[in-house]
């Protein structure tokens, strides 16, 4: 059996890597890229802005998941399950309206939204709740929890 520690290693390293890269690929072209959240018609007016910051924001989830202590993985493995969330969220929106477009995950040239990409989707959401869940401290490495009285 696998410990859960290694698993969530593994899983730390694909997620920060994957974030990484899709961050990197959409800061290449930030404008087409705000053409791609557009097209999600889910917040008009806010896909320059959107497309102007979450590059970013991957980029530092991804290296944080990959790099940090573990205090501050949780963090960032919380941050990963919010973006995870928001990604899932807009692609469901598309794929259940009906909108024929490409998904925009790694910036532009990617494939049409289907249902493989929400699965996907939902296994990166797994993948990070995984993560938030496997990399804790030791019992004994842990706080005592505060007691009011």
């Amino acid at each position: 059996m696998i410990p859960a520690a290694a698993i969530a290693l593994l899983l730390r390293l694909a997620l920060g890597a994957l974030l990484i890269a899709a961050g990197l690929l959409k800061l290449r072209d930030p404008t087409a890229f705000a053409a791609e959240i557009a097209n999600y018609q889910l917040l008009p007016g806010g896909a320059a802005l959107l497309a102007a910051t979450l590059p970013s924001v991957e980029v530092v989830v991804g290296a944080s998941l990959i790099a940090l202590p573990r205090a501050w993985r949780r963090g960032a493995a919380c941050a990963a399950l919010a973006l995870f969330v928001m990604f899932t969220g807009a692609v469901a929106s598309a794929y259940f309206r009906r909108i024929n477009i490409d998904c925009g995950c790694f910036g532009t040239g990617g494939g049409p939204i289907g249902a493989l990409t929400l699965l996907r989707n939902l296994a990166l959401l797994a993948a990070a709740a995984t993560v938030l869940r496997l990399d804790r401290a030791p019992a004994g490495e842990r706080p005592a929890p505060a007691v009011s009285g």
